[in-house]
């Protein structure tokens, strides 16, 4: 387990990655081919990586709505199943800007990527699952701390977990494990995409799994006891609009502009919940990963998306510090890259938030 998360580039990017247009086979690009610095209408490009979650929702709302080419440059899209993959790809110089949540921990150490904003916060929708009759159920509050988490070391050492290795869900087991006295040595973490990982905990072919929305809100309707929500573990989960260095430098005018945007987005999705809600299953749909109108609503329910107006009181990168210097911790990365975490925070695009 001990520095799992540099071996992440050993995971094969065409497992990975999810057509635009639907479920499994290649990544494809939505609106001109690979590497095209222009499109037919002499636009410049923005490659953006995109997830199908909650976290690619506002730069679903600039596409949707052509902001991007009102303000005279044009996106093209990717999706990735995760942001391990989008990491992998960014080593490809595949894409120009993205968003991710714990994935920017091992982007930033070990694919040089920047973190340059912040798309949304939550303090739900990401936890620790076991079936009813496991014996992690049986012990409650162990830590006196948090008294919602269950497990303790007699019960937990030893378990088979799945998850997506250097997700956020691998941060909130982490976490999780932590907090009952378990070290990460102590556990067998099994690297595996989140709906599958489920499948195979109804199948008893694992102890625990950590789940994200929607699959979050599958296992508290079937019944899973939930041994560790973040929100119990005390902690405000942060999802970080990040760059690829090289485009920094050569496209900093449109990324301004598309930071600019992000927030608008933010706010207009902020304020209207029904559009949020139609526009988040539409681009489910799009993406291959259908889900119901109500995990939508739970799923936008528990995330705040952040408006230009959030920067008064906001340290850019203060959660990404968080993740390394917790990874670090752990031993999952080694101190020396810390650094990183200072020189690859750029926050020359949100001080200049609202410029055009």
């Amino acid at each position: 387990m001990k520095k799992i998360l540099k071996r992440i580039v050993a995971l094969s990017l065409t497992l990975a990655l999810v057509g635009c247009s639907g479920a499994g086979g290649a990544a494809k690009n939505s609106t001109a081919s690979k590497g095209a610095e222009t499109t037919g209408t002499d636009l410049p490009v923005l490659r953006v990586a995109m997830m199908p979650f909650v976290t690619s929702l506002p730069a679903q709302y600039i596409k949707v709505n052509k902001l991007d080419e009102k303000n005279g440059f044009k996106m093209e899209t990717t999706m990735y199943a995760t942001g391990a993959p989008m990491n992998e790809a960014l080593a490809a110089d595949l894409w120009d800007v993205g968003a991710m949540g714990a994935a920017a921990v091992t982007g930033v150490a070990n694919y040089d990527m920047a973190i340059i904003g912040e798309v949304l916060e939550s303090q739900d929708g990401l936890g620790v699952f076991v079936k009813p009759d496991s014996k992690i159920a049986t012990v409650k509050g162990y830590n006196p701390s948090y008294p919602n988490v269950y497990g303790d070391p007699d019960t937990v050492k030893g378990a088979k977990i799945l998850l997506p290795i250097g997700t956020a869900q691998h941060f909130t087991t982490l976490k999780w494990l932590e907090k009952i006295g378990v070290k990460a040595e102590d556990v067998n973490i099994v690297n595996m995409e989140t709906a599958q990982a489920y499948q195979a905990l109804k199948a008893d072919q694992a102890d625990a799994v950590a789940l994200n929305i929607p699959t979050f809100f599958d296992a508290k309707n079937d019944g899973m006891v939930q041994v560790g929500n973040l929100a119990d573990m005390g902690t405000k989960y942060v999802d970080m609009v990040t760059g690829n260095k090289k485009s920094l430098e050569t496209k900093s005018e449109i990324i301004q502009k598309y930071i600019n945007l992000l927030a608008e987005a933010g706010a207009a999705l902020n304020a209207d919940q029904d559009m949020a809600t139609k526009l988040m299953m539409d681009y489910l749909k799009e993406a291959g990963a259908e889900t119901s109108e109500e995990s939508v609503r739970g799923d936008l329910g528990r995330v705040k998306f952040i408006e230009a107006s959030d920067w008064k009181n906001r340290e850019l990168g203060s959660f990404a510090k968080e993740l390394g210097e917790f990874y670090i911790g752990l031993g999952q990365l080694d101190a020396s890259l810390m650094d990183k975490f200072n020189t690859n925070i750029v926050k020359t695009f949100v001080e200049k938030l609202g410029a055009k």
